[in-house]
């Protein structure tokens, strides 16, 4: 498929059935043969709620008085990403909100942890400077992840108060600029956010050539902002979203843990999952955050993920295989 702005709006509107032939049937397909049948199965572990910023969609917003906030220690990060070699995982996420209080050393600790195990580590903890970036990349970080959550900038900056759309997008680049796979994509389903604008998405997506495209529908957070005035995102345009990315990046990993329209499981909804994988979506998580601290990394309500014992399972009914 061509990032043709007409094709791709095209698409996004055009009878279900026309789209199941045209395209999700086509998605589909490109996973069987670009990525083997392959999907990909990752260990998330939240390293901290604490956040310096106050984003009008996520639940960790610094405002946000209702949750308790952590930190990980190092001992329990070591633990958790060790019990991810144990489940017999090749790759593992660390993820949280911007919190000065880890420092570089610590992350950097981390990372080589990692890559003692022989798993691929992805980090997704906000900003960093360029300079930093290609430090992390020196320990062995083979991803960050940083979303650009919307391409329409006055939509970014009206969400983000402590960060602008040019310099999220610089920091986006500088993941490139060093060398680092890029995890980055959208919401679907942000307030104000148009057709126009959910295909202008698609298309920096494209553009930046993610290697990872963690896009998901935009699902209250009772405890932010945003929350108030804005209903739960269109599934539908999110899953189309889904296979015309497929199309444009045959090889990228597609996070397929979504939830049906309304969902009360979130991402942990399998018949959302199956559609996500259906329509050329790839990339499953497996939770290693300590129990008792999941209820409060809520950043979007029902942030609950499909249980391990049943991913397996699950992807035999759509005859593909976990990686």
């Amino acid at each position: 498929m061509q990032n043709d702005f007409d094709l791709i709006k095209h698409y996004l509107t055009v009878d279900r059935e026309i789209f199941n032939r045209e395209v999700r049937d086509k998605a589909f397909a490109t996973l069987i043969t670009q990525n083997r049948s392959r999907v990909f199965i990752t260990g998330l572990l939240a390293l901290t709620n604490v956040c310096t910023n106050n984003c009008h969609y996520c639940g960790l917003n610094r405002d946000n008085g209702k949750i308790k906030r952590f930190t990980l220690d190092d001992e329990t990060v070591l633990s958790s990403i060790k019990v991810v070699k144990d489940l017999g995982l090749k790759r593992v996420l660390l993820i949280g909100g911007e919190n000065p209080q880890i420092s570089l050393s610590q992350y950097i600790k981390y990372v080589e942890y990692a890559k003692e195990l022989d798993l691929e580590i992805n980090l997704a903890m906000g900003v960093f400077t360029k300079e930093e970036y290609k430090t992390l990349k020196n320990a062995g970080l083979d991803c960050y992840t940083i979303k650009f959550e919307v391409s329409n900038s006055k939509i970014f900056n009206q969400c983000n108060p402590d960060i602008s759309f040019l310099e999220r997008m610089k920091a986006i680049r500088n993941v490139k600029e060093v060398g680092l796979k890029l995890g980055t994509g959208n919401i679907v389903g942000l307030k104000n956010q148009s057709l126009d604008d959910l295909v202008g998405d698609i298309q920096l997506i494209k553009q930046l050539e993610a290697d990872w495209v963690p896009i998901v529908p935009y699902i209250p957070s009772p405890n932010s902002i945003m929350a108030k005035d804005t209903p739960f995102g269109n599934v539908d345009l999110l899953l189309r979203s889904i296979s015309i990315i497929r199309l444009l990046l045959p090889k990228a990993q597609i996070t397929a843990g979504q939830p049906t329209q309304d969902s009360k499981f979130g991402f942990s909804d399998r018949q959302g999952n199956i559609d996500a994988l259906l329509h050329g979506a790839n990339k499953l998580f497996v939770e290693v955050t300590p129990f008792a601290l999941r209820k409060d990394f809520e950043i979007t309500k029902d942030r609950k993920l499909l249980e391990f014992e049943k991913i397996d399972e699950m992807l035999n009914s759509v005859n593909l295989n976990s990686f």
